[in-house]
């Protein structure tokens, strides 16, 4: 049996993920929470075979939550299920440690077939995206985007930025001096090309970032 976490912060979202994973006889949902934080309790003391989130949630959340699953809970597969397009983020999580990435458009049945595939330790992206993969290791070519040649930290920041967090801010959340992200926003500015943080929210808009 395989067992599932949920973690989203739309209750509507959980009830639909636990009312298709409870339809599946190989699945059960054992838990499930509606912020990082409670996930990053709850999780290393239920153990369940693999860890279903929303990349965006309140508390921790994204690539700092799947890393710390990751050290707490080491037995357990990550999947995330976004809302975003999977060529900005699918290989991010899978960086950080997540064993799939499938966006919250697909099927029904792919979201079974994924969970089952991450379980038993396979990785799950979707076909167009492996092929791309494929193609820009084929033909030495790549199509990545600006930001994906930040660094994790810059990543970070920026959209901390796009979402309206003023510098100081993201130095407390992050245990940081305004100094640190203060460099690291000059950095990924020079790297999108933006002069202003109001560029940098049309930017994320323009991806599909926020």
């Amino acid at each position: 049996m395989i067992s599932v976490f949920v973690a989203d912060d739309h209750s509507i979202v959980r009830e639909g993920m636990r009312s298709l994973v409870s339809s599946a006889a190989d699945m059960e949902v054992i838990g499930e929470a509606s912020d990082g934080d409670k996930a990053l309790d709850q999780v290393p003391k239920l153990g369940p075979s693999v860890f279903l989130m929303d990349m965006s949630m309140p508390g921790c959340s994204g690539l700092e939550l799947i890393e710390k699953l990751c050290r707490r809970a080491p037995d357990t597969k990550i999947l995330v299920l976004s809302m975003h397009r999977e060529d900005h983020y699918a290989i991010r999580t899978i960086r950080a440690g997540a064993r799939g990435f499938i966006t919250k458009t697909r099927p029904p049945d792919e979201l079974l077939d994924a969970l089952r595939r991450v379980a038993k330790g396979d990785l799950y992206i979707t076909q167009e995206l492996a092929n791309k993969l494929a193609m820009g290791a084929l033909t030495g070519k790549s199509d990545e985007e600006p930001h994906t040649r930040m660094t994790k930290r810059e990543y970070e920041i920026f959209l901390d930025l796009a979402r309206g967090m003023t510098v100081g801010d993201i130095a407390d959340k992050l245990c940081v001096s305004s100094k640190t992200v203060s460099t690291h926003k000059a950095r990924l500015m020079e790297k999108l090309g933006a002069q202003s943080v109001p560029d940098l929210v049309r930017y994320a808009l323009a991806e599909g970032l926020l």
